[in-house]
């Protein structure tokens, strides 16, 4: 015991006492019957003590109802406000969750508020910019105008001219309200305002820039038209065909006929395409002239270039006009007109018993009639060679080795006689044709009509 201070003692036995007082009475409370008992006692020896009469009953009675209340506990009463704060301590976890809940709704709410209202900066800042380069590109037309306006007209006067005066009109109509830069303010209705009213001048600076564009497009497509007509029909070899082959000059008139009403679009295609079939026109011009040298040479007398002056005649008559439809027939037709001049010809008279080598054609409006001979034109070595022939009934022209060849009705009794006797003709031959010729030399009893068919 010497060992241990006296004050540490004494305070650890001050602990002890503590600790024992406690435990007695939790023990004391934790004894029902004996706690029972001692109240019981000690209360009745007290209102014995002060004279009250008070029976058992009421004591045990009492004492009862105090140990049904000792152990419970009873809330002292508290202003709203406590209970206020009391409910929130109970339920922190619900109010911390809506709070952040409230609080991510405000910061989004607010995010965005700030978002349009960037968003609204920009749509303002891009429209004013964009009505300025529209208004640069307003003057740069109108410098554009100037330029085109001094350029030379030939033929375009009249739509040039309204259409200036559709330029200019646009070009000074003052409907554009003055622009300021816009200055920010906190107010998103007013930039609002302020965006709407740009959108506005923004509109109305396109539909004129888009206007005057158009406009201008046409004059310098006009422009570009009257040149390309001008270097057209006023160079001397445009002259020169206008004047051989007059279409050209009908294809002009009405090009400027349609500019004098008017017109700001005109088609030149028909015009240059015609004009480009010039060289065409004059190469077969000249075919002709060197088909003419040829059948001279062939010494083909005039009294058979009928057909021939009559076919290059038409054929002249559509190249002045630059049409070429025919021009096919007629190199065909030339070529065999050629070929006929260089060969000699005989036209036989049928002479087989299997075939008519005569036929007689009654006309049923006058009743008369008409005899022909069926006849093959045939070269010296006896083959047949195909000609043209004209049919007198029907007018068709075809290219055939067999025709009926009309002739009078003595000579046609002479070779039906001929015939008879045994079945062919001693002498068939009827016309002949030489070498320069275009038509057969034919006895008188022969007829120019021909037939196709019997």
């Amino acid at each position: 015991m010497s060992e241990f201070k006296l004050s540490d003692q004494l305070g650890a036995m001050a602990i002890i006492d503590e600790l024992y007082q406690k435990q007695q009475l939790l023990l004391e409370h934790l004894d029902r019957e004996t706690l029972h008992r001692n109240l019981q006692r000690d209360i009745k020896s007290y209102y014995q003590t002060q004279g009250l009469p008070i029976n058992d009953e009421t004591i045990e009675k009492g004492i009862k109802l105090w140990f049904d209340k000792r152990l419970r506990f009873n809330a002292p009463s508290h202003s709203w406000f406590q209970d206020l704060l009391i409910y929130c301590y109970i339920s922190r976890n619900i109010i911390v969750f809506l709070v952040v809940i409230v609080l991510f709704i405000c910061t989004v709410s607010h995010s965005s508020k700030v978002g349009r209202v960037k968003q609204l900066q920009n749509d303002i800042n891009t429209t004013y910019n964009h009505i300025q380069d529209s208004k640069q590109s307003l003057d740069a037309l109108n410098n554009e105008f100037i330029e085109l306006n001094k350029q030379p007209i030939n033929f375009v006067l009249v739509p040039a001219k309204k259409l200036k005066a559709i330029i200019v009109e646009a070009l000074n109509q003052d409907d554009i309200t003055p622009l300021t830069k816009p200055v920010f303010d906190s107010s998103s209705a007013i930039k609002k305002d302020t965006l709407n009213q740009l959108q506005q001048i923004d509109i109305s600076v396109n539909n004129k820039l888009a206007k005057i564009n158009s406009k201008l497009l046409e004059l310098r497509n006009l422009l570009a038209t009257d040149q390309q007509l001008a270097k057209l029909i006023l160079s001397e070899p445009f002259i020169n065909a206008s004047k051989q082959y007059p279409i050209l000059q009908v294809t002009v008139d009405a090009v400027l006929d349609s500019l004098n009403r008017g017109e700001k679009t005109v088609d030149l295609t028909r015009l240059e395409t015609l004009y480009s079939t010039v060289e065409r026109a004059e190469a077969i011009k000249n075919k002709i002239r060197a088909d003419n040298i040829q059948l001279h040479r062939l010494n083909v007398p005039e009294s058979d270039m009928a057909p021939v002056t009559s076919l290059q005649t038409a054929l002249k008559a559509d190249l002045k006009e630059l049409n070429f439809t025919n021009v096919e027939n007629y190199q065909t037709m030339i070529a065999y007109y050629i070929k006929l001049a260089q060969t000699p010809l005989n036209l036989i008279v049928v002479d087989n018993p299997n075939y008519k080598s005569g036929i007689v054609r009654t006309h049923d409006d006058t009743h008369g009639q008409s005899w022909y001979l069926i006849v093959t034109p045939t070269l010296p070595s006896g083959i047949a060679m195909p000609i043209w022939v004209k049919s007198i009934e029907t007018g068709e022209m075809k290219l055939v080795s067999m025709f009926g060849q009309q002739v009078t009705q003595d000579i046609f009794n002479v070779v039906r006689a001929d015939k008879a006797q045994d079945g062919h003709i001693d002498n068939n031959l009827l016309c002949q044709k030489t070498i320069g010729r275009l038509t057969f030399v034919c006895p008188s009893s022969v007829k120019p009509g021909r037939i196709l068919e019997w």
